[in-house]
């Protein structure tokens, strides 16, 4: 226990202290209790970048990577790389666990001097066999020897001018890096490095000279441009470019690939120069390698800016149905930038500005862009994208929407932000309120842009799906309220009343023609012409529902059959035609067709009633339908209790009874069959009987008690089922309805805030 901190410890000074006292135990256990090893202090600095510049530090570093810390990292103040901070200790422990895991950038420069640069300049006699571990290392991991510092001097020729080392260190070093396949020793300072080696070395095998009229080709301009240096790789490129124009057919597509290696390469670095040299050549940058992804792609993963605006005003890029740019970078925001040049925030308003891309393209999963913002919690971007036009309905493949996880605050806002006017005072003639519906319906591909893109299908899109969402929030409930989406549902309203009206008109005609004709036909009427009539009427009205269900399943196949409306219409079709047709079945079974003809046809004409726009009978209607789905879904469960019981009562009162001969009078005899219902002697009418005394109907008196175990049951079932299981069903009907009505009196608020908005005599404009 920490006594001079009241029995609490600090795991931040815990982690601090065990790196001063090289305890790497108790630096461990600091880690684990939620220390931050990247955390910065007053100075700017971290836990972290004191480990990789402190020698020795090899197992704390190691740690620190496995909680979280990047090999990449980079301290934004001073805009230093972790591997310069590990290049700094001078210790080749420190920089084998950073190379270990792989993706370090070996070239990062810090003060214009690459790692290895720094550290070829800072050799000394005393630390020459250090720097010398660390020197190997590095080039065996794929550093450059010719990145050349402020003055153009390379690691190699840094370490040619040292006269403080041994000359048997000293040729060692020189040796390794004549290892080196890449090494350039004439490119730089008039080939001086050359001259050196010639000099102090003559016994040593150098490499081939490099003349400035030898063939370039593209593994040179690649080391040119990994070296840094865009004047050289300018003049090397021009020249390889003049000598690849006059090639064949079959070369320039060879030399189109390797421009594109190049172009991927300079993206990557950050070489705009290099970027636009290589453009300005007409290469396809819509052409990828094989698996791999297009420049556009490469600079938004990337988050060179520069390279993205250039490409989105290229006249020929074409961005395919896999280019998710801005899912790419949505994903990428939160992550620390690799160097000077990356900037994804930027990337991010370079899509949103262009036309070319669609702002809501979606990944494999379905997800969004806004999906992608609310999921990453970034509140900036997702309103960013909502000011854009961002498509609040798109479903994933999980069925989830955007706005699931969104602040209700946030959407609010922005809804807000979408009603303006157009500057005139209120009391104006011309004074115009504008309602943008962007967000609610998915923007379409304008006919200037067919060029860009390319086409996609049209589909039918279901606008309702993101207001039947917020609906059922409770959280989003109140923003039905909003003029934005009360204005919409009037609009929607008003162009398809009429569809409705008449859909109402003659499934009412329908409704009044089978149930008439059915009548008349099971009666043996004797007005046979008005039979048939109305059995005209009804096969009418039967095409009709048929041609009703054929245009719903083309527009919705998939919640068509989803829907259990649909699957109840189309078994109304079904008994509606087996009804009306002259069967060859018997009378019974025509007769329970028809029975089950007019509940169905009643029920569907109860829902369409329901549907009126008159918030006295939706509100019955809403109210009905809840209550039912309650019930039902409740009763599911505590069914269990009422087949349990009345397998009880089964087993208790339905005992067989002996007969004795003559015992009961003959009248009895002939009621015997009339008791069975309340003596429980068969499995299914002691199932009803248990339901029907679920109401309270019991019959008690005609129960027989033979023991104290019937009364006990029966007691537990007066109790359990009667009292407290309905009562319990009561009060959650009860809470439905007021549910119910809370809702219907929030859209009758709505709909009030409706009327005096387009009753005004201002114009209406949608945007």
């Amino acid at each position: 226990m920490d006594v001079k901190n009241c029995g609490f410890i600090d795991p931040q000074g815990q982690l601090s202290a065990a790196l001063a006292n090289r305890d790497i135990r108790e630096f461990h256990t600091a880690l684990d209790n939620g220390a931050l090893p990247n955390l910065q202090d007053e100075r700017h600095t971290t836990l972290y970048e004191k480990a990789l510049s402190t020698p020795g530090c090899a197992q704390f570093i190691e740690a620190c990577l496995a909680h979280g810390c990047n090999v990449n990292y980079i301290n934004q103040k001073l805009n230093k790389a972790a591997i310069s901070y590990a290049a700094d200790s001078r210790d080749p422990s420190n920089l084998a666990v950073l190379l270990r895991h792989g993706g370090v950038q070996l070239d990062r420069k810090y003060s214009q001097l690459t790692p290895l640069n720094s550290l070829a300049k800072n050799l000394t006699a005393e630390n020459a066999s250090m720097v010398g571990s660390c020197i190997q290392l590095l080039l065996e991991h794929g550093a450059s020897p010719n990145v050349v510092d402020q003055g153009e001097f390379t690691p190699l020729h840094h370490v040619l001018k040292n006269r403080k080392i041994e000359a048997g260190t000293k040729k060692e070093l020189i040796g390794l890096f004549l290892t080196q396949p890449q090494l350039d020793i004439d490119s730089y300072r008039n080939g001086q490095v050359r001259q050196m080696l010639k000099d102090q070395y003559p016994e040593l095998s150098l490499p081939e000279l490099r003349e400035p009229g030898a063939e370039i080709d593209c593994e040179r301009l690649l080391r040119t441009l990994r070296d840094g240096d865009e004047t050289q790789f300018e003049q090397q490129f021009a020249e390889y470019h003049q000598n690849a124009s006059g090639n064949a057919d079959n070369q320039r597509n060879a030399n189109q690939e390797e421009y594109l290696s190049l172009l991927e390469e300079s993206i990557k670095r950050g070489k705009q120069r290099a970027f636009e040299v290589i453009l300005e050549t007409g290469i396809n940058i819509n052409q990828t390698k094989l698996n791999a992804i297009s420049p556009v792609e490469l600079a938004v993963i990337w988050g060179n800016h520069r390279a993205l605006d250039v490409l989105l005003k290229h006249p020929q890029l074409r961005l395919n149905s896999n280019s998710k740019l801005l899912n790419a970078v949505i994903s990428r925001l939160d992550e620390q930038p690799l160097d000077d040049f990356c900037d994804h925030q930027r990337c991010l308003q370079l899509l949103l500005e262009s036309d070319r891309v669609d702002i809501n393209e979606a990944d494999k999963g379905g997800q969004v862009p806004l999906s992608y913002a609310v999921k990453y919690r970034n509140i900036k971007v997702a309103q960013e994208l909502l000011k854009h036009g961002a498509y609040i309905g798109a479903r994933s493949a999980f069925g989830d929407l955007p706005i699931q996880e969104m602040d209700p605050k946030v959407l609010e806002e922005h809804f807000d932000s979408c009603i303006t006017t157009n500057g005139e005072k209120p009391g104006d003639q011309g004074f115009e309120i504008v309602i943008n519906y962007k967000n609610l319906m998915r923007r379409q591909q304008e006919s200037g842009q067919s060029d860009k893109r390319p086409s996609i299908p049209h589909q039918l899109q279901d606008e309702m799906t993101p207001i039947a969402y917020i609906a059922e929030s409770k959280e989003l409930r109140h923003l039905l309220q909003h003029p934005l989406i009360s204005s919409f549902l009037f609009l929607k309203w008003h162009r398809l009343s009429v569809i409705f009206y008449l859909n109402f008109l003659l499934y009412t005609l329908f409704t009044a023609s089978i149930i008439t004709h059915t009548l008349l036909k099971f009666h043996e009427s004797d007005h046979t012409a008005l039979t048939a009539l109305f059995g005209l009427f009804s096969w009418i009205g039967i095409v009709y529902l048929i041609v009703r269900e054929v245009i719903q399943f083309a527009m919705s196949p998939l919640l068509h059959f989803w829907s259990i409306t649909n699957l109840m219409e189309v078994a109304l079709i079904v008994l509606s035609i087996l009804t009306c047709m002259e069967a060859s079945y018997d009378k019974e079974t025509q007769r329970v067709l028809a029975v089950f003809t007019i509940l169905l046809v009643s029920l569907e004409f109860c829902l369409l009633v329901g549907s009126l726009p008159v918030l006295s009978i939706s509100t019955h209607m809403l109210m009905l339908r809840a209550v039912s789905s309650s019930f039902i879904k409740s009763f599911a469960l505590y069914s269990i209790f009422v087949l349990t019981f009345s397998l009880c009562f089964y087993i208790l009162f339905g005992k067989p009874q002996v007969d004795t001969k003559d015992s009961t009078p003959e009248p009895a005899k002939e009621g015997k069959d009339d008791g069975h219902f309340n003596t429980f002697s068969v499995p299914i009418e002691a199932l009803i009987k248990t339901i029907v005394m679920l109401t309270g109907e019991f019959d008690a008196g005609d129960i027989k008690f033979d023991s104290v175990y019937t009364y006990l049951i029966f007691l537990l079932f007066v109790f359990f089922m009667t009292i407290v299981l309905f009562n319990l069903l009561n009060g959650l009907a009860v809470s439905d309805t007021q549910v119910g009505a809370h809702f219907l009196f929030i859209s009758g608020l709505t709909q009030l805030q409706i009327n005096p908005l387009f009753r005004r005599r201002s114009r209406h404009r949608r945007s």
